[in-house]
């Protein structure tokens, strides 16, 4: 049997037992009991208050809040039972709480908060004044030097521009003593030092300083008076003994989390990876310790009002790609990872279970299930990552914890484009497609070619089976040079009545990698304004590109893109050439907008 209750903050107790007084039977004053009914007086049915030692064991992490479960397993003999669970954090919401129970039934639940004991008296506390009184007075004593310090830096300054000044006025005179001069400023050089030098340290002593001093007060804090801590106060009937499994799930404030990548290239390969994590930062109060994670897309809320009841439509069921492949028979509903998403093969030796298994088959277990990918699930345009290993996060806003989703592999398609007109250097350009059954949530991207870090750049995310493109830098095995070899004016027509511009350019390709790379070459011609002036492309040693994208919509602006074909032999002094020229018509009387130099 399964319970589950939500009942909010007000009165529980006094409505529950009322409620198992009405149903309690009672005779008459006038009746004799029947024989053998035993009836239970109200007064009687005050239930046994116990606390309840419930560790964390699972969280579900949303962007902005987080649900935590606590776990509570007392032995309980039948009766009315009042878990008590004491220290929820601050951040808690109250009107979020629920409470259920494997066996039994959950009569009510409710918020609580109770004023600590003053404890300020005890040898504790004094301990503690007396550490937070020496702590304040070597923050003091750490800042008086600091700003004698800064006084001796300034005066430092001051003597280094009086001997720049006597310097500047004795110049080129008999006065000028250089050796003096170079005595003086070594000085100066080496008291900067010593001060710099011992600033660092006062400030790390600061800081260290600080941070004890905080903690010595937060301990003394809970020894004080006036502090209220939270809880929850579950009611629980019992019939017959046993050990339920309480469950207290509530939700909490300042927790979150955030996708983070890290994608790589293998080009000589034509391989690409992504590595996709999670960053978890939390400061609701209190410890997550190898807790069972999940990743949530959603925005938990209340509904006041129910929501409305969706149409049902029915097809024929198309078997959709399958992504993860879920061992059902024995992996604790893991997910092994093929190549890119797709199902791998079965590792049944990785299976076989031998009557009894070593330590080292044991940990090698251990290992493959904490290493497989988080599995995928979620209603709609939510998704939940469910994490494999167990995950730990201090309640410490500055600490962020990663947690590893699944790691995404498979072929890449790889492109140089090349702008020279702007800038140097061939970018290496991915096109690489989400292969796997995970929504890759918009996030920062740190970039690897190999083992050779890139930089970061965004990501805009990808929906399964979605194509995306990544930029990889500049490589350096791949050189382009753009030249303008010559810009020639010349009258034309019948009378020498028009005048023509011609533009004409070359570009050089080296290809260092020892592969053929595909490159992409962009750059630009004039666009005419008026019908008063032709400009057209006359010579290309190269064809246009046909790429639909750009015929569309890049080359009616006068944008120029190649697609070539560089082979490995275009090396040293036999680069690959592209060669181009512009034309611009227009009459002599025609004055038109400047024109580019290049």
């Amino acid at each position: 049997m399964h319970s589950t209750i939500r009942l909010r903050c007000v009165g529980w107790v006094g409505t529950a037992l009322a409620a198992i007084a009405a149903a309690v039977p009672v005779a008459p004053a006038h009746a004799a009991p029947a024989r053998g009914t035993a009836l239970v007086p109200v007064q009687d049915a005050t239930p046994t208050e116990i606390p309840a030692s419930a560790a964390i064991e699972a969280v579900t992490l949303y962007p902005g809040r987080a649900s935590v479960t606590r776990i509570a397993r007392p032995a309980l003999k039948p009766g009315l039972w009042l878990l008590r669970f004491d220290d929820l954090p601050p951040t808690i919401q109250p009107d979020t709480l629920e409470a259920r129970t494997s066996s039994g039934r959950v009569l009510a639940v409710d918020y609580s908060s109770r004023p600590t004991a003053d404890r300020s008296g005890t040898p504790e506390a004094k301990a503690l004044d007396a550490e937070i009184k020496a702590l304040e007075g070597k923050l003091a004593q750490n800042e008086s030097a600091i700003a004698a310090l800064e006084s001796e830096r300034k005066l430092i300054d001051m003597v280094t521009v009086r001997s720049g000044n006597d310097a500047a006025k004795d110049g080129g005179t008999d006065k000028l003593d250089l050796a003096a001069l170079d005595k003086q400023m070594t000085w100066v050089r080496e008291q900067r030092a010593r001060v710099s030098a011992r600033l660092r340290e006062l400030a790390l002593e600061r800081e260290e300083l600080g941070r004890q001093l905080d903690a010595a007060r937060a301990r003394r804090a809970e020894l004080g008076g006036g502090r209220t801590t939270q809880g929850a106060d579950v009611l629980v009937a019992l019939t017959e003994a046993g050990t339920p499994q309480v469950e207290l799930t509530y939700l909490v404030r300042n927790a979150g989390w955030q996708p983070v990548y890290a994608v790589r290239a293998m080009p000589a390969a034509g391989t690409a990876s992504v590595d996709y994590e999670a960053l978890i930062t939390q400061a609701t109060g209190e410890n997550w310790s190898e807790v069972k994670l999940t990743l949530s897309t959603a925005q938990p809320t209340k509904a006041a009002t129910p929501p409305p009841v969706d149409p049902w439509s029915v097809d024929v069921w198309t078997p959709p790609p399958v992504a993860m492949a879920m061992d059902t028979g024995g992996g604790g509903g893991m997910a092994k990872r093929g190549a890119f998403g797709a199902p791998g093969a079965p590792d049944t030796a990785a299976y076989a279970v031998a009557s009894a298994p070593s330590e080292d088959a044991r940990a090698a277990e251990l290992a493959e299930r904490f290493s497989a990918d988080a599995s995928v699930g979620g209603d709609g345009p939510a998704m939940n990552f469910s994490i494999v290993r167990p995950v730990s996060a201090p309640s410490d806003a500055a600490v962020r914890t990663r947690a590893r989703i699944a790691t995404v592999e498979g072929p890449a398609t790889f492109v140089y484009q090349t702008q020279p007109l702007v800038t140097e250097g061939a970018f290496l350009r991915g096109a690489i497609v989400n292969g796997s059954a995970y929504q890759m949530l918009p996030g920062r991207a740190t970039i690897f070619v190999g083992a050779d870090y890139i930089g970061s750049a965004d990501f805009a995310g990808a929906a399964p089976k979605q194509s995306f493109d990544v930029f990889f830098g500049t490589d350096p095995a791949v050189t382009v040079k753009r030249e303008l070899l010559g810009r020639d004016e010349a009258q034309s027509g019948l009378f020498g009545g028009g005048l023509d511009t011609t533009w004409n350019y070359r570009g050089s390709i080296i290809n260092g990698t020892g592969r053929t790379i595909s490159i992409e070459w962009i750059d630009r011609m004039p666009v005419s304004r008026s019908d008063k002036i032709q400009v057209s492309l006359t010579q290309s040693s190269a064809p246009l590109s046909t790429n639909a994208a750009y015929v569309a919509s890049d080359k009616p602006r006068g944008i120029l893109r190649w697609d070539l074909s560089v082979p490995p032999s275009a090396a040293g002094s036999q680069p690959f050439t592209l060669a181009w020229k512009v034309l611009l018509s227009r009459s002599k009387d025609i004055q038109t907008t400047p024109l580019p130099e290049n």
